[in-house]
């Protein structure tokens, strides 16, 4: 995973755990923004860099600091929602699908003072996917409402992580969602499955906010 931090040269309105189109030639790819608004312009991207990747390997192996890229306005309605602050927040993200969900989290607790019970369930095949763990210890370690759960759903540290699909633990341990807030990214097949049963088990679709990336 490779951490791409961009300057706006002009102020961008954006909600922490949108996305926007970035652009290098005639290559365009969608990222999440995993931060939230700041005096700086700054736009935060996680890039899983894929085998013959025409955008993600240009950010490897050839995007420079300085370099302009071209980037849209900030789309998607996967962000935080004001008004209920008492709400219970389940997030439930694979890969780097924790982009917008750490920038929703941050938004949550850091701006809006979140005062509801906020589980994030990170998943991934190997550990080598589940990034960002300390940033997120830290969190919960600072906000008393905030539990972060890593997921393996291969073979791994059993003392460290929960073993299994990040998805089924945490619809497994949280089995009645009536009156939850549920954000879903990551992998698409993972996120329209986790839907369905988020609402099989009482969410709102309403209340149910999805990010589904395609490879």
């Amino acid at each position: 995973m490779i951490l791409l931090k961009l300057k706006s040269a002009q102020p961008l309105a954006f909600f922490a755990g949108q996305f926007v189109n970035l652009r290098h030639g005639e290559v365009i790819r969608s990222y999440s923004i995993a931060n939230i608004p700041n005096s700086n312009h700054e736009l935060v991207f996680h890039i899983r860099v894929l085998p013959n990747g025409k955008f993600s390997c240009f950010v490897a192996d050839e995007l420079q600091v300085g370099m302009p890229l071209e980037f849209s306005h900030a789309q998607g309605n996967c962000h935080y929602v004001e008004g209920k602050s008492e709400q219970p927040l389940l997030l439930i993200g694979t890969g780097t699908g924790l982009a917008p969900l750490y920038g929703i989290l941050c938004d949550a607790l850091e701006n809006h003072k979140h005062q509801g019970e906020i589980h994030l369930f990170h998943g991934s095949r190997d550990e080598s996917g589940l990034y960002f763990e300390n940033e997120l210890r830290e969190l919960e370690n600072r906000h008393a409402n905030f539990h972060y759960t890593p997921c393996l759903s291969a073979e791994g540290n059993d003392e460290k992580y929960t073993q299994g699909r990040v998805n089924q633990i945490a619809l497994q341990q949280f089995p009645k969602l009536e009156g939850w807030r549920v954000y879903l990214c990551g992998q698409s097949e993972m996120v329209l499955q986790t839907k369905r049963q988020a609402y099989l088990q009482g969410a709102s679709l309403q209340q149910i906010y999805a990010d589904a990336f395609s490879s």
